[in-house]
């Protein structure tokens, strides 16, 4: 493996170390970013079964795809609960006992806020109207995401999910399993921000959100790690020049300001460094700091929207051999 990774959105980007035996990588298109899937002593048959993982569910979770089993629970909602797979209900699940965990900060119900005002990501995105935005907050709520048996029901009329918070994380985590089942003992899969890497010790720079070299950098180690980075860079602007990313803060409806870039490190899962990673930069500063007192478990490296930075002693702890500020 050679050079260094990076796309327009990727936030994080690798520096590998080097490594001998025979090494696979691989770079495809999929759940609207850049897939890159490593591995050691493997072969392109392996990499491609976690492509396929990623690809499957993609099929399964896409907002994008109206036939996808999350966009029919947007379509029954108020209407009737829709049998879903054992992944949709488990990233579901997920994605709800973050939302608990985290106050709201991080609600996957936030879709009539991100998609049917702000629409991030389609050809008519545009900035939003505030009488909309207060409307589409009164259909952001938890609590209404109703899990039972096999089946996901939104009670009120008009809910949407958006899983953007937490779905690629949960397709990394998914391809490193669909490689480990294939014997592959070293290996890494990203989807633009998140990363699961798991027997590699590769380096990884946190690259500064206002371009330039990597503004911290750590080594990964040969266990399993979670890497997920949040940053407000799709963005609309208004005839009045003002941005608006699209990482809302579900009680305002609108952007987060606290944070240029959230990087979150756990051991092991990056369905919840991807969901951790977001409602850290929709909490705001101080709850997030908050929050960290209460989780020593989350590692963080803080961008503030001054370019302040933090870190927390768990980052130092999880990572090796941090470079920082």
């Amino acid at each position: 493996m050679r050079g260094t990774f990076v796309t327009a959105l990727l936030l994080v980007c690798t520096i590998p170390l080097a490594a001998s035996g025979r090494e696979i990588e691989r770079v495809q298109y999929h759940m609207g970013t850049y897939a890159r899937v490593y591995v050691h002593d493997g072969s392109h048959d392996d990499a491609g079964a976690a492509f396929e993982t990623i690809k499957r569910l993609d099929l399964l979770l896409s907002d994008y795809n109206p036939d996808s089993q999350v966009s029919q629970i947007s379509k029954m909602a108020g209407k009737a609960p829709v049998s879903v797979s054992p992944e949709v209900m488990e990233v579901l699940a997920t994605a709800k006992r973050v939302a608990a965990e985290t106050g709201g900060a991080f609600d996957p119900t936030i879709g009539a806020v991100t998609i049917g005002v702000y629409r991030f990501g389609r050809e008519d995105a545009h900035p939003p109207d505030e009488d909309e935005i207060t409307r589409a907050k009164s259909l952001v709520d938890y609590n209404s995401l109703v899990l039972k048996d096999d089946t996901a029901y939104l009670e009120k009329a008009g809910m949407m999910l958006d899983l953007g918070g937490i779905g690629k994380g949960y397709a990394a985590d998914k391809a490193a399993e669909a490689l480990k089942s294939r014997g592959i003992k070293e290996g890494m899969v990203a989807l633009s921000g998140d990363m699961k890497i798991f027997g590699h010790d590769t380096e990884i720079g946190i690259r500064s959100p206002t371009g330039g070299p990597p503004i911290a950098s750590f080594r990964t180690g040969k266990g399993d790690l979670a890497v997920s980075t949040s940053g407000g860079y799709e963005r609309i602007i208004d005839p009045g020049g003002k941005s608006y990313h699209h990482l809302i803060v579900p009680e305002s409806g609108f952007p987060g300001r606290d944070f240029r870039s959230v990087t979150v490190v756990l051991a092991g899962d990056a369905a919840l460094a991807d969901a951790y990673a977001t409602s850290l930069f929709t909490m705001g500063r101080q709850k997030a700091l908050g929050f960290l007192d209460e989780h020593p478990e989350i590692g963080v490296f803080f961008v503030f929207s001054d370019g302040e930075t933090f870190y927390n002693d768990a980052f130092t702890h999880i990572v090796k051999d941090p470079k920082l500020p």
